[in-house]
């Protein structure tokens, strides 16, 4: 009688190894095929393009006719091309994956983009860095060039005289009211906090108060109205170039809120401005340390207006901005620290326009969103 087969999995850890290894191989290679799959389409696409390029419309309508016919996005053929462009030589990238090179090409400089590429390999950066270290190096190389060589001749911004008036009052200022239990704070979003008798004993209702860290309220000299609803604030994720949630620290509690923007509007997502406009504030976002938002709320309807302020990271970058679009001073009420206004920075820059009347349904696309 023949003897068994030797087995090569005695036991599971072997087996789970070895099947490990078998879906990493064959992720790997999968992954490899992918990238050298769209990096061929972006070279037959430019190349039926310089063949056709004595034809002035056809490139333009070229895309949306073989994004039909073959099932492939527009948008996705297009980053076939400017992968093709950027890295004429495959190998040296197949080994990162279409979505980490997809995200490299957005890096128009060259010396940047392949810095950023090598460092990618040697540290294996997962697509969540690579995508927040791009956002970084696009806008300080926007906000330069902003200053530099000022605004494209299509571009389209507001008059300085139709800039808004930044508001903007102090964190953690909120006002005592009157509880059904006692005093609280109104903390703004028709929230409300009660607080101990003890911390409270010499307060009134109407007061405005300042509440520390640890919870303590303490009185304020000199404290105004407009000192209100101004609050340390983290971005979740900014939803369109003027449509923004963000996530507020409030005494006790973080709300999570959508705002926004005060006294502008950007164009629709779905257009290739709006899309500007969402890149250049997640752009801005990314490379600030700190935000501090200012809300308030339009007479007619149950939302909520922001002023956002933005600290940059890097200060050569904020300092080479428009005057109107930083705050160095002082407002009434007192000094604040250096930032930078994006209401007035989208303005400033073609890529929003003023808009004060509200309808509803303007909210009502912001809630779908």
């Amino acid at each position: 009688m023949p003897s068994a087969p030797p087995m090569t999995v005695p036991t599971y850890a072997t087996l789970r190894r070895s099947v490990e290894q078998v879906l990493y191989t064959g992720r790997r290679d999968i992954e490899a095929a992918w990238v050298r799959t769209y990096h061929d389409i972006g070279r037959l696409i430019q190349e039926h393009l310089l063949f056709n390029q004595e034809r002035a419309e056809y490139g333009a309508k070229l895309f949306a006719r073989l994004a039909h016919d073959v099932k492939v996005s527009s948008r996705t053929l297009h980053e076939c091309v400017q992968f093709y462009l950027y890295y004429p030589i495959v190998r040296h990238v197949a080994q990162l994956g279409w979505n980490r090179c997809r995200l490299l090409c957005q890096v128009d400089d060259e010396p940047q983009r392949t810095a950023l590429t090598a460092q990618a390999k040697q540290y294996d950066w997962a697509s969540g860095e690579i995508l927040r270290r791009v956002r970084t190096l696009n806008a300080a190389r926007n906000l330069r060039s902003n200053s530099a060589e000022g605004l494209d001749d299509k571009t389209t911004a507001v008059a300085a005289a139709d800039l808004l008036t930044p508001k903007r009052g102090r964190v953690d200022r909120y006002r005592v009211v009157a509880l059904d239990a006692g005093l609280g704070l109104d903390l703004g979003f028709k929230l409300f906090r009660p607080v101990p008798p003890a911390q409270v004993r010499y307060r009134t209702a109407g007061e405005i108060v300042a509440v520390e860290a640890e919870g303590e309220v303490s009185a304020v000299a000199d404290s105004r109205p407009g000192d209100l609803f101004t609050y340390a604030a983290v971005v979740r994720r900014v939803i369109d170039g003027d449509t923004l949630e963000v996530a507020l620290a409030l005494p006790g509690v973080v709300l999570w809120q959508k705002l926004r923007l005060r006294g502008l509007d950007c164009p629709e997502i779905d257009t290739p401005e709006g899309k500007t406009a969402k890149r250049r504030v997640e752009a801005l976002v990314a490379s600030a340390k700190s935000v501090t938002v200012y809300t308030t709320k339009p007479d007619k309807y149950d939302r909520y207006l922001a002023d956002i302020f933005l600290q940059i990271e890097e200060p050569s970058s904020a300092s080479d901005l428009k005057p109107s679009t930083l705050l160095l001073k002082q407002q009434a009420g007192g000094p604040f620290p250096e930032g930078l206004f994006l209401n007035n920075y989208l303005l400033e820059n073609g890529l929003a326009e003023r808009k004060d009347a509200w309808e509803f349904g303007d909210w009502e696309k912001m809630a779908l969103r």
